[in-house]
């Protein structure tokens, strides 16, 4: 069985991160913006990821775990284990079959879809047997496994299930949903709330496989960890190619229960970002946007504009190169100081990469902080 030792100073060193965020989410000055900087195992494969043994799966979780902590200090990132089945799990349990399109380092679909006229087959949609559930099974059987080898300490990321129109999308197909929301949103919401109802049963069923919302980062996929009260976390790259009327109408509402029930923390939608002025309209709303950057790096300034002293950004990023990273960090402290603040995500296959960087941007970290205006992201 694997294992691994836990030790002091680790414990010291995940304390001190762990801290870091907390203030930083509670509105408190940081001495610097955080830097998430990870190793990740280069034998790893998507495909083979998903359907090789569970214990080879946990071994290729803990190596890009092990390896971080192979930074040392250089870093401000909580490692965490990640029990990835897939961005289409609710799919999968209302009968979708997933697919393998393209290479092997791309995550699985669904292709079918169930629902092919919704405003006459809504009366006949129930809700899934989700402990039934083909890859729901997979991925909660993973994380009972993540959460013994994790002993307490290292936490793991939720399912990448989604919720809201992201599933609707899956069932229905995209095209079909937009139009949906214009023609028949009585149906729509139906089958959101039907949605949003198995997505809140799986939370809680992944809290228990896990030991406790404690030992999960956020309530969904993310790696970033975040503190109790702002666990809450969800997924709508589909607001990517809607109106801001159509985010608070059908996007707004069910984020709100994920958020009510375990803290507004995150959302994540890879980018371009049409809704940037809706994510943070309410009392039920995210602190904080997991972007991307090949898709929102032309949003920045629009982000300043519209949610600039009510939350920060969790910036992903492919970039390796450390003079291109260097210089791209200090624009953005230029753009958005003291107005948001922008946390980059860096992954390097070896560590040694990552801690150099972490050297290199901290003083830019520094400043960033002193330039920031912090003060608590009210809600409610």
């Amino acid at each position: 069985m694997l294992r691994y030792e836990i030790s002091d100073w680790m414990r010291e060193e995940q304390a001190r991160r762990q801290a870091l965020f907390t203030d930083l989410f509670s509105g408190r000055p940081v001495d610097h913006v955080p830097l998430e900087i990870r190793a990740a195992d280069d034998e790893f494969t998507v495909r083979r990821h998903f359907f090789g043994e569970d214990e080879e799966w946990l071994r290729d979780s803990l190596r890009s775990v092990l390896l971080t902590w192979q930074m040392g200090t250089r870093t401000d990132a909580v490692p965490a284990l990640c029990a990835d089945v897939g961005c289409s799990v609710i799919a999968n349990a209302f009968g979708a079959r997933y697919v393998f399109l393209g290479s092997e380092d791309q995550t699985p679909s669904v292709k079918e879809r169930l629902i092919t006229d919704l405003e006459d087959e809504i009366d006949g949609i129930g809700k899934p047997d989700l402990a039934a559930a083909e890859w729901i099974s997979v991925g909660l059987q993973r994380m009972r496994r993540a959460a013994e080898l994790g002993q307490g300490f290292t936490p793991q990321c939720g399912l990448d299930a989604a919720g809201g129109i992201n599933v609707a999308a899956d069932l229905m197909g995209v095209s079909e949903l937009l139009v949906a929301m214009l023609t028949e949103p009585e149906a729509v919401h139906r089958l959101l709330n039907l949605i949003q109802d198995t997505y809140l049963e799986l939370i809680g069923m992944e809290e228990k496989a896990c030991g406790g919302l404690e030992n999960m980062t956020t309530t969904d996929f993310f790696a970033g960890w975040a503190p109790m009260g702002w666990k809450g976390h969800c997924s709508d790259d589909i607001s990517a190619m809607i109106a801001p009327n159509l985010y608070r109408a059908f996007s707004l509402p069910y984020h709100a229960r994920v958020y009510e029930r375990y803290g507004y923390g995150g959302l994540h939608n890879c980018g371009p970002n049409p809704c940037r002025d809706a994510y943070m309209d309410g009392p039920l709303t995210p602190v904080y946007l997991d972007l991307n950057e090949i898709y929102s790096g032309k949003d920045l300034e629009a982000l300043k504009a519209s949610i600039g002293g009510r939350g920060f950004l969790r910036w992903g990023s492919d970039m390796t190169d450390p003079d291109e990273i260097a210089a791209a960090y200090e624009r953005y402290m230029e753009l958005l100081a003291p107005d948001l603040m922008l946390i980059p995500t860096y992954t390097f296959r070896r560590p040694e990469d990552g801690a150099a960087l972490y050297d290199r941007l901290l003083p830019i970290a520094r400043e960033y902080a002193k330039r920031m205006d912090f003060h608590p992201f009210a809600r409610g």
